[in-house]
């Protein structure tokens, strides 16, 4: 069994020593019309500033994140208001340079709206999300040109085969496959686990879920271990009808649930998962824990075991509902509803090896917005954040091969890129670091497929080659 040594020792070498990360984000209530708030702040807690305040034309009360788009814009949408026939929302780019706010769409329930999660960057440059409302009776998927702004409904998810009601961000896969979940519908009306081709706009139901002992209602993503194991939560379900943390994997297409919540302490899960090494996986609770306000929670995929690492309390936040992100500096960041000093919610950073977590900020709600439900997200420095998934420059060489794998990784530090090989069946069958940008592995004797994931800081690129 790998030692919690060894974990930490992994999770501190993806560290970057890079300037202090400036992170972003939005407030759904508060501010100058208590619409909400678009804000970012240093991650050493320094230069809180409010940027934008949300009105009833802009669009208000914002329940997901934002998303950093190539061109250097920021992307988001909001769930009410804009001047729409039905005001269900906007969408929204900004632009941190000087250009600030401008409003791409006004949602009215047919061409699209109920946003609660973030945008993604794809691999083919455009940004995809999905929202509640649209083309097909179970929300829809819809992709966003950062270089023309044109949004187009790509998806319409049928509720009873598909599953409805997308509530957080999709997943880039290693894949190249965008996968999500849908929080009701399916075969028993308790949501889907679903992936989405970019290429081919080709929609597969992957799992149902079964409901009851066997979990409902996912509210939150997945996030992908190195092992191609996708790890989730449901906020109902399970033994005690509170929850359950599972993994699924797309190719073996295997479902296994770890734990019931309230077995382990802690109610409801809302949000998703996210990669803090290369075997070190974090989430949060939403209540329960040592004060009651919910805790941070980590797994090792390569045993699945599970620990709780910090319970919220009054003074650092609580109730979080949206998810925790990695930035250039190999940190956690998130955003809390609840607690801080004005008890309108906080944004902190917390440290993966030394379970340290830091208050960044506490809202007031009347000045800087308050209750944030979304997530943050690094931009105007390094990039690092997990979204920028598969974007690794990786050869391999020979493949077919009789035994030796040279690869070539443009972005590889010496003893701080790790690798992951897996099988088939996506079981692991070695790990380590790079020895820089040219590194020959040696390879298992068994015939076969296999996987290589490089991963550098957060940033993860999976390359398939045969071992003959």
């Amino acid at each position: 069994m790998r030692s919690i040594l060894t974990i930490l020792l992994l999770a501190l070498v993806l560290r970057s020593s890079a300037q202090t990360p400036v992170l972003w984000g939005m407030a759904t209530g508060g501010g100058a019309h208590d619409k909400g708030t678009l804000f970012h702040v240093a991650a050493d807690g320094t230069a809180f500033t409010k940027v934008f305040d949300f009105d009833d034309a802009s669009g208000w009360g914002p329940e997901g994140g934002l998303c950093a788009a190539p061109n250097g814009k920021l992307y988001g949408a909001t769930t009410h208001g804009g001047e729409g026939n039905s005001v269900a929302g906007t969408l929204f780019s900004f632009d941190p340079n000087g250009a600030g706010f401008h409003k791409i769409l006004d949602f009215d329930i047919t061409n699209g709206g109920g946003n609660w999660g973030e945008l993604v960057p794809g691999g083919d440059g455009l940004l995809y999300g999905a929202q509640y409302m649209g083309s097909g009776n179970g929300g829809s998927i819809y992709t966003v040109d950062p270089t023309t702004d044109a949004y187009t409904i790509v998806h319409g998810l049928n509720q009873s085969t598909e599953g409805s009601g997308v509530t957080d961000k999709l997943l880039l896969g290693s894949d190249g496959w965008l996968y999500g979940t849908a929080h009701f519908g399916g075969a028993h009306n308790s949501g889907t686990i679903f992936r989405f081709d970019p290429a081919t706009h080709a929609f597969e139901t992957l799992y149902d879920l079964a409901g009851g002992d066997g979990g409902d209602t996912p509210y939150g993503g997945l996030c992908e271990a190195a092992s191609g194991w996708m790890y989730g939560t449901t906020f109902s379900g399970g033994a005690n009808a509170k929850g359950i943390i599972y993994k699924y994997h797309p190719v073996s297409d295997q479902f296994v649930k770890l734990a019931d919540m309230d077995t382990i302490p802690g109610l409801y899960c809302w949000s998703s998962m996210v990669i803090a090494g290369p075997d070190l996986v974090i989430g949060t609770v939403t209540t329960g824990g040592n004060f009651g306000s919910g805790f941070i929670y980590a797994i090792v995929p390569s045993t699945d075991a599970f620990s709780e690492v910090y319970s919220f309390g009054t003074a650092t936040g609580g109730t979080q509902l949206g998810n925790d992100i990695v930035a250039s500096d190999g940190l956690v960041y998130g955003l809390c509803q609840g607690g801080g000093t004005f008890g309108m919610g906080t944004a902190y950073k917390f440290d993966p090896i030394s379970h340290a977590l830091t208050l960044l900020h506490s809202f007031d709600l009347t000045n800087d917005g308050g209750m944030p439900r979304g997530e943050l997200v690094e931009a105007g420095g390094p990039v690092g954040i997990a979204e920028q998934s598969g974007h690794i420059d990786v050869q391999v060489t020979p493949n077919p091969t009789d035994g030796s794998l040279t690869v070539f990784c443009a972005n590889a530090r010496a003893g701080r890129t790790a690798y992951t090989i897996t099988d088939a069946l996506g079981r692991a069958v070695a790990s380590g670091t790079l020895a820089g940008e040219r590194t020959v592995l040696q390879l298992p004797a068994a015939p076969g497929a296999y996987a290589l994931t490089i991963i550098a800081d957060t940033t993860r690129r999976t390359v398939r080659f045969v071992r003959r």
